[in-house]
């Protein structure tokens, strides 16, 4: 089923994937397979690189280029790496002294790795190093410039740092590296003896003040003695306030723990109302189960208190044996409170976790109200015990108490002021420079193999962007795909570039085979599929623009033709321009142009070439209305006479966007070949031209590729002519032993 050419207003049918398109009287002469537009392989885009070879490579070259200038005129930057130990808080197996340093102390003077990373380039260490290059007579560099080349990092799963400094020199790097890590060893070790001294001086206030207790609590206790004349004291009065004494401060203790158990259970309880309302605590509380339980865990929380009081860490058999009964019971204590809970409404386990911790709470202050009155009772019946003593023996236990805890003070402070002051004595600090920095042998910056690589890489890339830009902003005809596109016609042939020094002249020269001979051959052939049957048949070949080859193949067409032995007349209608008897050594006074006047017979104006049956009209001289001319009945007669006289009439005419002309001899012809070069016509002018012929009621019947340069990546035909230049130079070989040429024409008259 045939269907029309949407979108185009030119006399083309489709019909089974093929376009007939009609001559010059409506009736189809010709099909041809239309060709649609495929995703581009990978040999369309080897064949735009091919194309835009010049343009990657110069975007290449220019950017490596730019790249190697830049690598060549940077400043050599070299970096040198010193090593730091830093030991663990504490000490470590790094020095044996740093051992005995007192933990505090050792904690205050050995900050972690990060800490240590991060001080090493912060403005402290980069002042010090400032300072120490002044000393020891290194490069001049401020701190800023030396905080900026000053790099640390941390070596994983060890306790060292690499110090690392930068500079334009390898001496220089060595040097701020070197400085840089003593400098920070240095500063490491005053902090360490700073944070030492403090502690010192502190201590040594602390322990001038406990001195001063104890002897006023030792000047105390003798006055008493001397105005009492009491020597020795009582051991019960003394055990009794030492028991009194604990006693105070379990009661404070039970006291504290009793207030945040309360202020615990009130939390759980306000919960436990917003959680869900329907449910009761006193339902669970109610339950005779979880009373009983509820009982046997106070009575266990109680003992558990008595048992913390009377057994210590080296005896806790006791209590682990209570832990693990109360476990018990809250677990069968969990076990209930689901049960109650289940038959309610709500979140279940929300409501299990508040109504437990409710339970668990209660449990927990009756057991500490529990223990606060045995121990206000214990308390009590302690001071009834000491209301019997005599007053003296009370007095003489509670100064001698005194005289005890100052003791004890003053001695632990006296402990710790030594063990600091051996600790300032020692303070190295935890910081060692274990590998001092060498000289580099390379630089770090520029990174030449890199920087080279990239801006090669770079460069191509940008190279082949812009080769796709301009290829996308690129109007011109690239091939058969696009002649298809805009031109809506078949490509008839492609002719290859030619080197001969006079390229009409390629069928009448015996230097110029294979290639483009065959290429008008094939021509001509095809061009007896576009112009079927018998009978003298019109030809026009044009161009959208100038200088795109139309009378160079007008006039191969037809030596091709003629070749064949077909008699074709070739017409040099481009009265503006005209060309054609320069070529052929023609006589060129005398031509179309006079005939369409009356001046001269067709017959006069027919020129013949020796050993072929071409005959040409040329131009004559120039009409000042050469469209006039041409559309005049005239030029009719005179295509109505030569079509008796010849089986082809070929005519050169001016291009079809330049003129009129074009556009008229059109209307007279059964054919039009429109000529395009690769790379040169433009989309636009053949789609133009298609559009203009379309008005006239006439199409294009074929295009010929002019100029396809054998490597340019035009698509098929660049392919052909490519794979088959070494059989047409074996060709010309066996030709021109064989003698076989084609002899060039002769002028007659």
């Amino acid at each position: 089923m045939a269907e029309n050419n949407e979108g185009s207003q030119l006399p083309v049918r489709y019909e089974g994937g093929r376009a007939l398109a009609p001559d010059f009287n409506g009736h189809p002469v010709a099909t041809f397979d239309r060709f649609e537009p495929a995703a581009a392989p990978l040999q369309d885009y080897l064949g735009l690189l091919l194309r835009r070879k010049w343009t990657v490579v110069i975007a290449a070259a220019a950017i490596f280029g730019v790249t190697c200038l830049f690598t060549a005129t940077s400043p050599r930057i070299y970096e040198a790496t010193a090593t730091m130990l830093v030991t663990e808080a504490g000490g470590g197996s790094a020095r044996a002294g740093q051992g005995q340093m007192p933990p505090m102390m050792a904690e205050m003077a050995a900050p972690d790795l990060e800490t240590h990373a991060a001080l090493i380039q912060g403005k402290s260490t980069a002042d010090a190093t400032a300072d120490w290059l002044k000393k020891h007579g290194g490069p001049n560099l401020s701190a800023s410039a030396l905080r900026q080349s000053i790099r640390a990092a941390i070596v994983p799963k060890t306790h060292l740092v690499k110090l690392s400094a930068r500079a334009r020199t390898p001496k220089d790097a060595q040097t701020i590296a070197n400085a840089g890590a003593s400098a920070y060893a240095d500063m490491n070790r005053r902090r360490a003896q700073g944070s030492s001294e403090s502690a010192s001086r502190y201590l040594g206030e602390q322990l001038t003040i406990s001195k001063d207790n104890l002897t006023s609590s030792e000047e105390a206790l003798r006055s008493f003695k001397e105005s009492t004349h009491t020597v020795a004291q009582d051991a019960s009065a003394a055990d009794l306030l030492a028991q009194a004494a604990s006693l105070h401060g379990d009661l404070d203790k039970t006291s504290a723990d009793l207030v945040q158990a309360q202020a615990r259970m009130s939390k759980v309880r306000t919960q436990l109302g917003q959680q869900n309302r329907s449910i009761a605590a006193s339902q669970v509380r109610d339950n005779t189960v979880v009373q009983q339980l509820r009982a046997k865990l106070v009575d266990l929380e109680g003992q558990r208190l008595v048992a913390q009081s009377q057994y210590t860490s080296a005896f806790s058999a006791p209590l682990g044996q209570i832990d693990d009964q109360i476990r018990i019971i809250k677990g069968q204590l969990d076990a209930e409170i689901r049960n109650v809970v289940r038959s309610s409404s709500g979140d279940l386990g929300t409501q299990q976790a508040l109504v437990s911790g409710l339970i668990q709470g209660e449990a927990e202050v009756a057991a500490l109200q529990a223990r606060k009155k045995q121990t206000q009772a214990q308390l009590k019946a302690a001071e009834r015990e000491l209301q019997r003593i005599p007053a003296r023996q009370v007095t003489l236990a509670r100064l001698q108490r005194q005289v005890d805890v100052a003791q004890n003070i003053y001695s632990g402070l006296l402990t710790q002021s030594q063990e600091i002051e051996v600790g300032r004595v020692m303070a190295l600090g935890n910081t060692d420079v274990v590998e001092l920095a060498d000289a580099p042998a390379l630089p770090v910056k520029p990174n030449v193999p890199l920087n080279l690589a990239f801006g090669l890489l770079f460069g191509l890339a940008v190279g082949v962007g812009l080769a796709l830009v301009l290829d996308q902003l690129d109007d011109t005809i690239r091939g058969e795909e696009d002649v298809v596109r805009y031109a809506d016609a078949p490509v008839l042939g492609a002719v290859p570039i030619l080197e001969a020094p006079d390229a009409a002249l390629v069928l009448t020269s015996r230097s110029l085979r294979g290639r483009a001979i065959d290429a008008y051959r094939g021509l001509r052939v095809n061009l007896g599929f576009v112009t079927p049957g018998a009978g003298g048949h019109t030809v026009l070949v044009t161009s959208p623009g100038p200088q795109e080859g139309k009378t160079t193949t007008a006039l191969n067409l037809a030596i091709a033709a003629a070749q064949s032995g077909r008699r074709v007349v070739l017409v040099d209608s481009d009265l503006r321009r005209p060309s054609l008897h320069r070529l052929l050594s023609l006589n060129g006074l005398k031509g179309l142009s006079e005939t369409l006047v009356g001046q001269a017979a067709a017959s006069e104006v027919l020129q013949g070439i020796p050993d072929i049956s071409l005959r040409v009209i040329s131009s004559g001289a120039r009409p000042p209305n050469p469209t006039d001319l041409l559309d005049s009945d005239e030029m009719r007669h005179l295509v109505a006479g030569l079509r008796k006289q010849a089986d082809l009439i070929i005519f050169d005419s001016p291009p079809l966007l330049s003129a009129a002309d074009g556009l008229v001899l059109a209307s007279l012809s059964d054919a039009v070949l429109m000529v395009c070069i690769p790379g040169l016509s433009h989309r636009r002018a053949l789609q133009r031209a298609k559009l203009l012929l379309g008005q006239i009621g006439h199409t294009v019947s074929g295009v010929v590729l002019n100029k396809v340069e054998r490597r340019q990546g035009y698509g098929y035909y660049g392919y052909y002519y490519g794979y088959y230049g070494g059989y047409e130079r074996s060709d010309e070989g066996d030709a021109a032993e064989s003698g076989d040429g084609v002899e060039g024409p002769k002028n007659s008259g």
